[in-house]
This record gives C-alpha cells, structure tokens and sequence, in this order.
C-alpha cells in the first residue's frame, strides 16, 4: 500500500489517498476506484475482496487498487466532502491547485493512470441496486462488461458522456466503465461479493491472473424503465431486486402512511427483471420506487 497525495484537515489529522498495486512492473493495465462517495461502501467491500484474491493470484501486469477515496466522508457516513459538502465525483477532472476536492479528483487521475478504469458505486440510501454495469450502447467497454458476467449489462444512449469520475478517464482516452450494487449507509454482503467475483472475471478474461469461475450470462439490454409514484405515500414493495416479473406484475403499492389504505398500485408495463427498488418507504410523488432492465424486443 502506498500514500499518493495527502491533504491537511482541520482538526482531524492529515487527509491520505491510499492505492493498492498489485503484479509486475510497467504500465498499469487496470485501475479500480471505490468510496467517492463516503456513505457508498458496497464498493469498499468489493474492492478489499478483489485485493484478497489478488495478494495470492500475482497480476502479469499492474492492477491499481483505491477502495476508499472519500475516507473522511466514510468515517462519517457522509456522501460529500464533509468541510464544503461538495460531491468529489462532480469535481473531475480535478485541480492539483483548487480546492481540497479538486485537489482529491487530480490526484485520483493520475493514480488511475491505466488503460482500462472501473468506478464502484452502490445504489442510493433509499435505493437497492441489483448489482450491474453500466456502458456504452457498443464499444470496448461492453465487451468488458460482458466479461464480468455481473447479473445487469445496462448499455446507455449517451453513456459514453458522462460526467464524473467515468467521463473525465473517457476524456483522457481511456476506457472506462462503472458498476453499481446495493444500497448506501448499509453493507449489502451478497452484493459487494457478486460485484468482487465479476471484476474478478474480468481480470482473468484480459489474461492478468489466471482464474476459473463460471458464472452466468448477464441480462444484457438498453431499455430500462423507471417506476415512480404518481403521489407521496407509504411505499411497500411487492419485489426483490434480481426478481424475474412479467408484464402486469404488481410491484408495490403506495399506501396511505395514516391508516395503510391503498393510494396506488404500481404495475410492470413489461417483462424484465427487477434493477432496483425502493427500500426506504416514505415517498413524495414522482420519486423512483422501482427500476426495471425490460427483456429484449
């Protein structure tokens, strides 16, 4: 482990990014970040995983390692920043002269300095995410996704645009991609080891280690649907996320707080299987409750 920039706090001791290297010298081949945001330590776990599997399986080429770069944010179950509040994924590509985030979003860059970059995020506070990648609708970065085997492929229009930590690498001609899985404030062991296992898998399908694990083909698509409630309410979910549905499955039903009498069935228009779901139930109208990777056409 080596310290790649450090940062005076206020009254809290010194800042440190911290980067794990694993495997032999030269160019690194793979960078992997988690914990921007200091409530989200799904990719925390994941990453420490992949780093156990890595101290005894030797990489033929570098594989840079920063689970946790908001660690203050962590130490205080705080997504942003905790001295300014400003959201360090919204600070790329960063400033080595600016401030303490965009300090922190520079040096993230050139710790990641590989051809092939991975942002580990989890779902919300309110919000459990099936584990999943998000991509490109084509392009190398797919077939990366494809390798992991992770339960979602979800290929977006436009993705290969997209702000933060994920546009600023694609920016700088890398490849990148990010994978998401469960939900903030909590440690959802299920899926921070499905999310480890596939970066795994990837790791093996690039030739870096040698390692055997079959998994499953991913439910691979570019139409997702969200679900929103029509009016606030009490939300009670009638699926799990990973769950298959059919069309005209009941998802949930917002209810009223005072009493429970029913306000809203919410109902799949489409075959599919289950993304994300609500898991805090208080819900003003138009917030996501479900999230649905719908079956190809």
């Amino acid at each position: 482990m080596s310290v790649v920039f450090r940062l005076e706090a206020p009254y809290r001791g010194e800042y440190a990014l911290h980067r794990l290297t694993f495997g032999g010298n030269g160019p690194a081949a793979v960078a992997m970040v988690a914990g921007l945001h200091g409530n989200e330590v799904n990719g925390i776990q994941a990453l420490n995983l992949v780093a156990g599997m890595l101290r005894v399986m030797r990489p033929k080429r570098p594989v840079h390692l920063l689970p946790c770069v908001n660690s203050i944010g962590a130490d205080e179950a705080r997504k942003r920043w905790p001295f300014d509040d400003r959201d360090i994924n919204a600070a790329f590509p960063g400033d080595p002269e600016g401030a303490p985030v965009e300090r922190i979003a520079a040096a993230v860059m050139d710790a990641t300095d590989a051809e092939l970059c991975i942002d580990v995020h989890s779902g919300a506070t309110t919000v459990r995410e099936h584990p999943h990648a998000r991509v490109p609708l084509s392009g190398p970065e797919l077939e990366h996704a494809r390798a992991m085997m992770l339960p979602v492929v979800w290929r977006r229009r436009g993705d290969r645009y997209e702000g933060g930590l994920v546009g600023a690498w694609r920016g700088a001609g890398r490849e990148a991609l990010q994978v998401r899985g469960g939900r903030g404030l909590a440690l959802d062991m299920d899926d921070a080891t499905t999310l480890a296992r596939g970066l795994v898998r990837l790791l093996a399908h690039l030739g870096l280690i040698s390692h055997q694990d079959t998994g499953t083909p991913s439910h691979d698509t570019d139409h997702v649907q969200d679900y929103r409630s029509m009016a606030g309410g009490f939300f009670v979910p009638e699926v799990q996320t990973g769950e298959r549905v059919v069309s005209g499955k009941l998802l949930g039903l917002v209810r009223n707080p005072l009493g429970g009498e029913p306000i809203e069935e919410i109902r799949a228009h489409k075959a599919g299987m289950v993304l994300a779901v609500r898991v805090y139930p208080m819900v003003h109208a138009q917030e996501l409750v479900v999230r649905i990777a719908e079956d190809a056409t």
